[in-house]
Parts: C-alpha cells; sequence; structure tokens
C-alpha cells in the first residue's frame, strides 16, 4: 500500500514537472517575440498594479468562484473513469502555465521576476499545495477504485457521502485561500513590488 501512494505523488510531481518544463521550452522556443512584445512582467505593469486601488470584495468573489469552478468539475469527474486522466490533464496544465509565467517573468525582469512568481504565491499557496494534492487525490481514489458504483446500493451511499465531504472540504480550503488571495496577497505584493 505505501508503494501505491509514494507511486501516486510521483505521478503528481512527474506531470507538473513535464508540464513545467514543457512551459518553459515554449516559451524558450517559439515565445521569445510575444514575450518582448507584451506588457505583462513590464515595468510599466508593475507600476500600475502599485497605483490600484483593489476591490478586494469583488476579487474575493472572482477568485473563489474561478477556484471552485474548477475544484467541482474535477471533483464530479472523480465519480466517472475520467476522473485520473482530468487530474493528470489538471498537473500538467498547472506545471505548463507555471512554467510559462515563470520563464516571461525571468525573460522580462531577470532573477527579479522569478522572485517576483514567488511573491505572488505568497501566502495562499501554502494553503493550496498540500490541500490540493489531498483533493486531488481521493478524486484520483474515488475514480479510479469506482468501488462505491459496484458495491450494494447502501455501501455506495456511504461512500458517496464520504466523497461530497471531500467536496465541502475543498469548499472551505478555496474559502480560506480566496480570501488569502483577494486580501492578503495584494498587500504582500504590493511590498515585495517596492523592495524589488
Amino acid at each position: 500500500m505505501k508503494e501505491i501512494r509514494l507511486k501516486g505523488r510521483s505521478l503528481f510531481l512527474t506531470l507538473f514537472l513535464l508540464g513545467f518544463v514543457a512551459g518553459v521550452l515554449y516559451i524558450t522556443l517559439f515565445g521569445r517575440a510575444a514575450v518582448h512584445e507584451t506588457t505583462l512582467m513590464s515595468s510599466y505593469f508593475f507600476t500600475k498594479y502599485q497605483q490600484v486601488e483593489f476591490a478586494s470584495d469583488e476579487l474575493f468573489l472572482y477568485t473563489l468562484k474561478a477556484r471552485i469552478s474548477v475544484f467541482t468539475i474535477l471533483w464530479l469527474t472523480g465519480l466517472t473513469v475520467l476522473g485520473m486522466a482530468a487530474v493528470c490533464v489538471f498537473l500538467f496544465w498547472i506545471g505548463a502555465a507555471l512554467g510559462i509565467t515563470v520563464t516571461t517573468a525571468a525573460v522580462k525582469m531577470g532573477p527579479a521576476g522569478i522572485l517576483l512568481c514567488i511573491a505572488a504565491g505568497l501566502p495562499h499557496f501554502i494553503l493550496y499545495i498540500p490541500a490540493g494534492c489531498w483533493l486531488l487525490k481521493r478524486i484520483c481514489a474515488m475514480s479510479a477504485g469506482g468501488e462505491w458504483r459496484g458495491r450494494q446500493w447502501r455501501d455506495g451511499k456511504g461512500m458517496f457521502y464520504r466523497y461530497l465531504l471531500v467536496w465541502l472540504a475543498g469548499a472551505v480550503v478555496f474559502l480560506a485561500g480566496a480570501f488569502l488571495e483577494s486580501y492578503v496577497n495584494p498587500l504582500f505584493l504590493k511590498t515585495a513590488l517596492a523592495v524589488i
């Protein structure tokens, strides 16, 4: 059993890192011109960012809706045979997005861009990463096992209710994460920008 858990962690990390490398290679091979043409990660962008007053309540609702909707779709795939595949695609996509973002920052700003990417992920990633791994493992376990569908309805019903608790745990995690992302991170990022 321990060997299976270790393989699951290795699979998650492998898919994420493959996506990250794909994102880095994409920008390195095909996206250099686009990186230089965009205002993303430019001094102009960050000057404007420091001047903006955030509507934290609206940002909170937007962030919560975005996080919960993606999680709910992944959670629903856990009820089908597609859950494991959906988690794998999600991990690869998140890795690629991070690879593209970090590479863009490094090309535009050098090492300060990488530090800025780290600052942009704090403090909410401290919550999202371990909780996200746990939630994705639960989705894979439910999808791969399909145990609740194959048992008598009463046992399957109990498993479904336990799986519903996974969604509730995810909702609480994303509620807390959206709060950190909306109210704490903008202040943290403005401070980091002043230092960098």
